[in-house]
């Protein structure tokens, strides 16, 4: 059975990622509270306004004054690539993961209180160990029918399984998904390549695991709708290269950069954004599902884009990924 993967051991070689991304998160939550500063004080611009400078201006709490309700890390697991103390004067945190060692770990390792951080598995795609481990059993003699026979079965037990996210209704201002989506079936891929199994002679199976993949993205994506009431920053993996090929992946990622700030800076309100440019599409399996849900979301309405930039993530040292990271504005709570 393949473990839990425990990020701890590449902590070192994703400071510099781990940065930029903590950045980008705390510039988004700022310019966020920018929107809402000007319009609260009829204002076009407030070049003085900075979430440190109103931190050191409150009397009271920066969090309380603002009426901060949170930032939802989900999939935040031992939070190895986001500092959240970084984040910490400014938000309080609701770490989501089903595998509780780890979230409690990272705030225990950040010095955070259970009142400044509260740990939680909101069950929203829920696959027990024990159907993996019987997926397992499967793969010395199950021949294409009887996996994805088993795998409808489990997609559709957890499809029944409704999350009630009872009292977190909107609970949070932020959410936070980092290479999430591309990890809640992830077991069960591993296990087929761990086998020798290859998908192109399994076409039943290579099937249900994209319509998983589709029901596990939308799962995630609903998720967020009902939990997130302000912005959500996402880092998407898009595709992965060996390390050798981090230079070509910088240029695509400074491609996706420059090609997405002059469609968002010249879009229409009737202008429907593209699923890729520069002929540069998702690879990876279940990000590639969740980026889709994203514009779905876009094109009917529920959010807008703010922001999209490229960035690569040194994942390993076997694979690096080329990032597409996102600020999206939910539209009923849009500052405009």
């Amino acid at each position: 059975m393949i473990e839990t993967e425990n990020s701890d051991p590449m902590r070192t070689a994703w400071t510099d990622y781990r940065q930029t991304l903590t950045s980008y998160v705390l510039e988004g939550i700022e310019s966020y509270y920018r929107r809402a500063h000007l319009a609260r004080q009829g204002k076009l611009r407030d070049q003085a306004f900075t979430l440190e400078a109103v931190n050191h201006a409150n009397d009271t709490n920066w969090i309380t004054a603002y009426q901060c309700h949170g930032i939802a890390i989900w999939g935040a697991g031992r939070c190895n690539d986001l500092d959240l103390e970084m984040l910490a004067p400014y938000v309080r945190f609701v770490l989501i993961d089903r595998t509780m060692e780890d979230i409690q770990a990272a705030r225990a390792r950040y010095g955070l209180s259970e009142a400044q951080c509260v740990c939680v598995d909101l069950r929203f795609w829920e696959i027990y160990e024990e159907e993996e481990r019987f997926f397992e059993t499967l793969l010395a003699n199950g021949d294409d029918l009887h996996l994805s026979e088993y795998l409808r079965q489990v997609m559709e037990s957890v499809a029944e399984q409704q999350p009630t996210f009872a009292g977190y209704e909107k609970a949070f201002d932020f959410s936070v998904v980092c290479g999430l989506a591309s990890q809640l079936n992830a077991r069960f891929a591993g296990l087929l390549q761990l086998y020798g199994k290859d998908l192109r002679r399994l076409p039943r199976t290579a099937a249900m695991m994209k319509e998983m993949n589709v029901q596990a993205a939308g799962r995630l994506m609903d998720a967020i709708m009902v939990t997130t009431s302000g912005a959500v920053f996402a880092a998407n993996e898009i595709y992965a290269a060996l390390p050798a090929r981090e230079e070509r992946l910088a240029e695509y990622a400074q491609i996706w950069t420059e090609e997405w700030e002059q469609l968002l800076t010249a879009k229409t309100e009737t202008q429907i954004l593209p699923e890729d440019v520069e002929g540069i599409t998702c690879q990876v399996a279940g990000s590639r599902e969740f980026e889709l849900h994203l514009m779905q979301a876009q094109k009917a309405g529920k959010l807008v884009f703010r922001h999209r930039s490229g960035c690569v993530w040194p994942f390993s040292e076997e694979k690096y990924y080329f990032m597409d990271v996102l600020t999206a504005y939910f539209i009923n709570k849009e500052i405009k």
